[in-house]
């Protein structure tokens, strides 16, 4: 079974069997991709689908047009129409299949910030088990999600995006003030700096981080 990763925090980029997929005939396409596979827990009506991707176009343009991308997505993602594909398509609905063989970094990331908050420790800053998951959560963020990529036309979606993009940068912030705090407390100073560093960078105007960042140096 062919196996799909797709990664959105940072750059998006999509590999089918370890090679990369590029070749999208439109950033529609894309979209609708990063919609389905982070909206994977339920199907969603095509017409909402066409709504959300081609808000400015009458119904049944928008609805062809998202046939198109369907079609588009399908082919260069080489999937099957069966059980084993990676979408589930209907005359009324889409959804990326349960059972897909897909690796999604925000499921990965979302996942391991669940894990760390139902985790029965007496303090997150000094549970082993979520330091070592705070730290896969910040190897995962390469950069903002969906980076660089915006759909001017589909304000709908933007709203979408940027609804997430702001719920996984504040979760990265908090895992390195936590993470930076860890590190200091055990003396190494060298990976506290990496973590307050990389939070000053994402959030230049953090007064704390910028104090903690002066003491370490000092």
């Amino acid at each position: 079974m062919p196996r799909l990763k797709i990664a959105l925090l940072g750059p998006l980029q999509i590999m089918l069997d370890d090679q990369p997929i590029t070749d999208f005939a439109t950033d529609k396409v894309r979209a609708l991709l990063a919609y389905l596979a982070v909206e994977s827990s339920q199907a969603h009506r095509r017409d909402a689908l066409a709504g959300l991707l081609w808000p400015d176009q009458p119904q049944d343009k928008a609805r062809h047009s998202l046939r198109q991308a369907l079609s588009h997505l399908r082919e260069v993602l080489q999937d099957r129409d069966d059980e084993a594909g990676f979408l589930l398509v209907t005359r009324d609905m889409a959804q990326f299949s349960p059972q897909a063989n897909m690796l999604l970094d925000v499921a990965q990331f979302t996942a391991l910030s669940e894990l760390c908050k139902r985790h029965p420790h007496r303090r997150l800053g000094a549970c082993h088990s979520c330091i070592q998951r705070l730290e896969t959560m910040i190897a995962l963020y390469r950069g903002e999600f969906l980076s660089q990529f915006f759909l001017s036309d589909s304000d709908t979606f933007e709203e979408w995006a940027l609804l997430r993009r702001e719920w996984f940068h504040l979760q990265v912030v908090e895992a390195l003030t936590i993470l930076g705090r860890y590190a200091e407390r055990r003396g190494d100073l060298a990976q506290a700096l990496a973590y307050i560093r990389r939070q000053v960078t994402l959030e230049p105007w953090r007064e704390e981080a910028h104090r903690q960042l002066m003491r370490l140096l000092a």
